[in-house]
Order: structure tokens, then sequence, then C-alpha cells
């Protein structure tokens, strides 16, 4: 089996490299970059997939895209599943309600408040004082979480972390997330930015090798 990761600039797709790293799975990976002023993705990424998703993945040829579809395919599929919990597990339902709060609840919210910097929308308005109430609720609710144990999935490092570690990593260099306030994710994330395949999928998709 061939797994390609197209590595979009500052996108999900990093979720991918970062898992491949702690897996210690073999993959290829192509670059792709955003437009200066849009931010959009270049058209050849477009390309990759109809709705021009990010992230997408190469399988012997056939791409796949979605964060949880991806993430989810490469936990079951590779390094023997050693970052996936399965129904036998007692953190089994923890594991699957946090790999999809990431993309399903806590994404959206972080992004709404995203698009209305970018469009100017007044900080004030009705709009985004709601949105960062919401905000602040899912950072709460996520702080109590990460109080009661090391990781989201319970007491080991999974792929439920790979997904939610984006969300306080990737979206600050577009709007600020309150993690000093919340200190059980400011402790969360400390650990996971330490993690050695953290810093290797760092590497890879700061600086990529052109």
């Amino acid at each position: 089996m061939t797994i390609t990761i197209y590595q979009l600039d500052r996108s999900r797709s990093e979720r991918a490299v970062w898992l491949m790293e702690e897996l210690g799975a073999p993959y290829a990976i192509e670059f792709f970059e955003r437009l200066a002023v849009t931010m959009q993705a270049e058209p050849a990424y477009k390309a990759l997939h109809p709705l021009g998703s990010s992230p997408v993945l190469g399988i012997d040829g056939k791409n796949i895209a979605e964060s949880g579809a991806v993430i989810e395919y490469l936990a079951t599929t590779q390094g023997g599943g050693a970052l996936a919990l399965g129904p036998d597990s007692p953190d089994y339902a923890e594991y699957l309600y946090w790999f999809h709060f990431a993309e399903s609840t806590l994404m959206p919210a972080l992004v709404s408040e995203i698009m209305a910097e970018f469009t100017g929308i007044e900080p004030e308005s009705a709009l985004r004082v709601r949105s960062r109430h919401r905000i602040k609720q899912l950072l709460e609710f996520t702080d109590a979480r990460l109080s009661t144990a090391p990781f989201f999935a319970g007491g080991r490092f999974t792929a439920a972390d790979v997904m939610m570690t984006f969300p306080f990593t990737m979206t600050r260099q577009f709007v600020p997330v309150d993690v000093d306030g919340h200190p059980a994710i400011a402790a969360y994330v400390e650990r996971m930015e330490a993690r050695p395949a953290y810093q290797r999928c760092r590497a890879i998709v700061d600086c990529p090798a052109k």
C-alpha cells in the first residue's frame, strides 16, 4: 500500500503527517501552497478532490478527503492500529466523542470567528459576541475534560489527540484562542508540542523541501 499525504500549507492535512510520524509508518508527501490574497488552496490542490477539501490522502492512486475519514483510515490501517481504540476498550466512548468533537463542534465555532475576522465584521457585532461566547463555553468544557485525564480518550495518547490538538495550534495563526486562560488546555498543548513526532511534523510542514 502506498500512502501519499497531499499537504496544503497551514491546513488540517498536518494532522495526517503528525499521525504517521507518531506511528513510524511510511508515507510520501506532496506540498501545496495557498494563494497570497484569498488564502485559498492553489488550483492544483483543489483539483485533487471535487470539493477542494483539505486534507486529501492518496491511497494507491485513489484519493479520500475529510479530516475524520483521513485520520480514522490511517489510525486503523497503519501502525497496527496502535493509536486507535476499538469497542473492546473501556475508553472507546470517550475516544469516539473527542475524535468527532474536534471537527463537528469545536472547529466550526472557531472557523466562524476566523471568517468573521477575515471579512471585516466588527468585533462587537452581535454575531461575533455570540461566537466568542460559544467558543468560551467550548473551551471551558474541554478544559474540564483535560482536568480529569491526561489525554482526551483517557490514560494514553490516541488519534483523538491528533484530532483535538489542531484547534489549539494552527487556528491561533488566524484568530486568538484563549489557551492561557484554560490551564489544563495550556498544559496539554505544551505536552503535545513537546512530543518528538509532533516536532518532526512541524519541521516537515513548516519548512517543506521544494
